[in-house]
C-alpha cells in the first residue's frame, strides 16, 4: 500500500513541477535544444519534487520518529569510511559496466518492433543530448551541483530509502527488494539500451545501503559515479570536442575481468562483515 502511494505522490509531483516550468516559461521546447542554468536548475527542482518530497511526506505520514530508520543518515567515522570504499568498488566495476553498456547497445528489435527501437534510441540520444548541452554551456560546479549532487541525494533517497525500504518489508528478502530496485532503477530512467549498465549500478548501490547500514554510503558512491564525468568533462573543456561520455573505454577482457572480482572481493570481505546487523 505505502509503495502505491509513494508512486502515486512521485508521479503527482512530477506533473506538477513540470507545470509550474511551463507556466514559468522554463520548460518550453525552445530550451531543449540549447540548455541553460536556468533549465539545469529547474531540472533540479523537478528532481526534488519528484523523488526527495514524496519519501519526506511517506515518512512523516506514515512513520513515527523511532520508526524512521530507513533514512540512516549517520555520519560516523564508519560511514565515510565505507563510503570511500564504496566509490573504489564502484570504480573497479567501471570496466564492467562498461562492457554491459556495449553490450546492450547493440541489442536489436526484429522485424515490426524496428520503429519501437528507433524511437527509444531517439529518446535515448535526446536525453545525452541533453547531458551533454548542460556540460558544455554551464559552469563546472552548477554541473556538480544540478548533474551529479541532487540527482544522487534524491534518487538514493527515492529508490533506497522509500522503494527498497518498502519492498524489503514485503518480501522479508533484502537481496529482492535490492535487485527489483535496481530494475526498477534503470527503467526509471527512460534508457532500455542503457538498461544493463544502470541495473548493476542500481544493485551496487543497494547493497551498500544494506550493508553499509547509512544513507550516506550509497549518496556518496552515487555522486562519485555522477561526478566522474563532470570533472572529466571540465578537465578536457580546452578540447571537448575529443571527450564523448558516452564513449565505450575498450578495455581488455582480462582487466575486466580482474577489476571485476577485485571488487567483488572488496565487496565480500569489507562490506560482508556488516551483514548479519543489518539484514
Amino acid at each position: 500500500m505505502h509503495l502505491l502511494v509513494l508512486a502515486l505522490w512521485a508521479l503527482v509531483m512530477m506533473v506538477v513541477s513540470v507545470f509550474a516550468g511551463m507556466a514559468l516559461g522554463i520548460a518550453d521546447d525552445s530550451e531543449f535544444g540549447s540548455p541553460n542554468a536556468g533549465f539545469l536548475l529547474w531540472n533540479v527542482f523537478v528532481q526534488l519534487m519528484t523523488f526527495a518530497l514524496p519519501v519526506l511526506l511517506l515518512a512523516r505520514r506514515y512513520y513515527r520518529e523511532e520508526q524512521r530508520e530507513f533514512y540512516r543518515l549517520d555520519f560516523g567515522r564508519k560511514s565515510w569510511m565505507l563510503a570511500g570504499l564504496g566509490v573504489v568498488v564502484l570504480l573497479l566495476l567501471v570496466p564492467l559496466t562498461d562492457w554491459l553498456a556495449t553490450w546492450n547497445d547493440s541489442w536489436h528489435f526484429p522485424g515490426a518492433w524496428e520503429k519501437l527501437e528507433h524511437s527509444l534510441r531517439e529518446a535515448g540520444n535526446q536525453s545525452q543530448q541533453m547531458v551533454e548541452s548542460f556540460l558544455k554551456e554551464c559552469p563546472p560546479l552548477l554541473n556538480l551541483f544540478g548533474l551529479a549532487l541532487i540527482p544522487a541525494l534524491c534518487e538514493e533517497l527515492f529508490f533506497r530509502a522509500g522503494v527498497q525500504n518498502l519492498l524489503q518489508r514485503w518480501f522479508k528478502n533484502p537481496h529482492a527488494a535490492v535487485w527489483v530496485t535496481a530494475a526498477l532503477f534503470s527503467l526509471a530512467h527512460g534508457e532500455l539500451f542503457a538498461f544493463l549498465p544502470r541495473f548493476l549500478l542500481g544493485a551496487l548501490l543497494g547493497y551498500l545501503y544494506v550493508y553499509g547500514r547509512s544513507l550516506l554510503v550509497n549518496v556518496l558512491a552515487h555522486f562519485a559515479n555522477n561526478a566522474i564525468v563532470v570533472v572529466t568533462y571540465a578537465l578536457m573543456s580546452g578540447d571537448s570536442t575529443s571527450f564523448d561520455p558516452s564513449a565505450p573505454l575498450a578495455l581488455s577482457p582480462l582487466l575486466t575481468l580482474a577489476c571485476t572480482l577485485a571488487a567483488v572481493a572488496l565487496l565480500v570481505v569489507v562490506f560482508g562483515k556488516t551483514r548479519n546487523a543489518s539484514l
